[in-house]
């Protein structure tokens, strides 16, 4: 999670270790409140895999909301209380929740067990702080031992534990005027949901505080015992953490001092895993050539049907092209592309290219159903939308040769009786493949 604080940097390099140490074994999710797109895009840059932007808004959690409402607490003071909008990404999946200052930098032991759904809860621990002090006003109501604070939680599949949360809200209503920018309750709250939840605690020498202001790490009460799989930089999110800094320079924690290219800048917005849908997100080798090929139409109308989550359209927009993205359904991609030089369209690409009139110097296709029926509906008024020396790059070119996709021919029959007027390169590999269309 993600807010308006000066840990940008932090968030970048967890998010980029976390791609590189899991890989694609798990999905990730960025939460953000109080900061832009272009802002969140910048901290995502580096991943190495999918990652979803979620947008949070108090329609994420409507009775934790509620309850800051009755309290004088608008969302523009939610806080800490960001953290639980919503309260599970994902509620039917083995879930981890982290704060934008904590970094991961390897595998728990369990991690595995984690992954597969049949591990037990596990919630950070804090046993060196005063409970008074970090629990605010729920101080009292804290009767469980394990000395709990919500930097990370790690839950098992279909684990409730907001439910308590939101009882204890309702009981012991917060005292207003409330703002959950300073006042900790939330902590309290948090922890007293486990009260009567079976936890095992993340102990501090396994996940240490990192606190900018304190000299040492802080490894508990029982001080360091092995090496640690991850930190939190307390204190990042309001001054530089010089522990951050170290940690980087030593490189236990993931930085780059060079820029991204192009192509690393717009990873994050592949489509598998569950950001994706069902189909291939396009091969890396295929999406290279579309960004050499969209370079030569700088500043000229450009088409993709396919948007998918934005990928290829943000690649083409940094390249000065004027895109237009035409989906059947938005992937995401209406946020993910503002503030850029995209037009999002949600419409059936045909039906879209039938009440347009002005044609495309390239065009870039990219469909989910490629048999013979679609492309004979599509053919005509694709070529036809195609200016005078102008491109068309059809992805899944060979995709029939694949078994489970042998009857997805649109693009054979198309290579077949369509293409005695364009003039044309043929890239069959890597699968699925790829036409490059140029008119004569």
């Amino acid at each position: 999670m993600k807010g308006d604080g000066l840990d940008d940097e932090v968030t970048r390099s967890a998010i980029a270790q976390a791609t590189r140490l899991f890989g694609d074994t798990v999905d990730y999710c960025l939460a953000i409140n109080n900061i832009d797109v272009d802002r969140a895009r910048r901290v995502v840059e580096w991943a190495a895999q999918p990652v979803h932007i979620w947008s949070q808004a108090p329609e994420d959690n409507p009775p934790l909301a509620d309850a800051l409402d009755l309290a004088g607490c608008p969302p523009e003071r939610f806080g800490y209380w960001w953290k639980w909008f919503p309260a599970r990404v994902r509620p039917l999946a083995p879930e981890w929740v982290l704060d934008g200052d904590q970094t991961i930098v390897g595998k728990p032991p369990w991690f595995d067990v984690w992954a597969a759904g049949y591990d037990v809860v596990r919630v950070s621990q804090d046993d060196v702080s005063a409970p008074e002090s970090i629990y605010g006003q729920y101080a009292k109501n804290v009767t469980n031992r394990h000395r709990l604070y919500s930097g990370l939680l790690s839950l098992p599949p279909g684990l409730d534990f907001f439910q308590p949360m939101q009882a204890l809200l309702a009981a012991e209503p917060l005292v207003p005027p409330h703002d959950g920018r300073w006042n900790q309750s939330e902590q309290g709250c948090f922890a007293a949901a486990f009260n009567l939840i079976d936890v095992e605690p993340i102990p501090l020498h396994e996940f240490p505080f990192a606190r900018a202001w304190d000299k040492d790490l802080d490894h508990g009460t029982g001080g360091r015992r092995a090496q640690p799989w991850g930190y939190h930089f307390g204190g990042a999110f309001k001054v530089p953490n010089p522990h951050f800094e170290r940690l980087g320079a030593s490189g236990e924690i993931f930085w780059r001092t060079d820029q991204p290219s192009r192509m690393e800048r717009v990873t994050w917005l592949r489509n598998f895993g569950q950001w994706g849908r069902e189909g291939w997100s396009m091969h890396p080798a295929h999406v290279a050539l579309v960004d050499a090929r969209s370079r030569d139409f700088r500043g000229h109308p450009v088409l993709e049907i396919g948007t998918s989550r934005g990928q290829l359209a943000a690649l083409m927009a940094e390249n000065g092209c004027l895109v237009t993205t035409v989906d059947r359904e938005d992937r995401g991609a209406r946020f993910n592309l503002q503030g850029l030089r995209v037009t999002v369209e949600i419409a059936d690409g045909a039906e879209y290219l039938a009440r347009r009139r002005e044609p495309f110097c390239l065009i870039v296709v990219d469909l989910h159903g490629n048999d013979e029926a679609t492309w004979r509906r599509l053919w005509p008024l694709l070529s036809g939308h195609v200016a005078a020396g102008g491109e068309m790059l059809l992805y899944n070119s060979h995709l029939w040769r694949i078994p489970e996709w042998r009857a997805e021919t649109g693009l054979r029959w198309v290579m077949e009786t369509q293409l005695a007027d364009w003039r044309v390169e043929v890239h069959d590999e890597p699968a699925p493949g790829m036409l490059v269309c140029r008119s004569r």
